[in-house]
């Protein structure tokens, strides 16, 4: 059990809100449950940043597409 317990309390050392001067030390069940709830928060957070990289390179290879086809354009009026 003291390793549980041990194993809790490195837990609220890492997780945000579980620490602090005037903050209670949290039950066992209310780390787990803020623990879970931070995990789910991240994954979403990583989630929406891999959709706007996505996006920003679809935005990147269609406007290096359009300068691309700008200047073949420009190159064949000149000619």
């Amino acid at each position: 059990m003291h390793d549980l317990n041990e194993a809790l309390d490195d837990l609220r050392a890492v997780i945000p809100y579980a620490h602090g001067g005037s903050v209670r030390k949290l039950s066992k069940i209310a780390t787990l449950l803020l623990a879970k709830n931070h995990i789910i928060m991240q994954a979403k957070a990583i989630e929406e940043l891999s959709v706007l990289v996505s996006q920003l390179k679809k935005k990147e290879g269609s406007s290096e597409n359009q300068e691309a086809s700008s200047v073949s354009s420009e190159e064949s009026n000149n000619s």
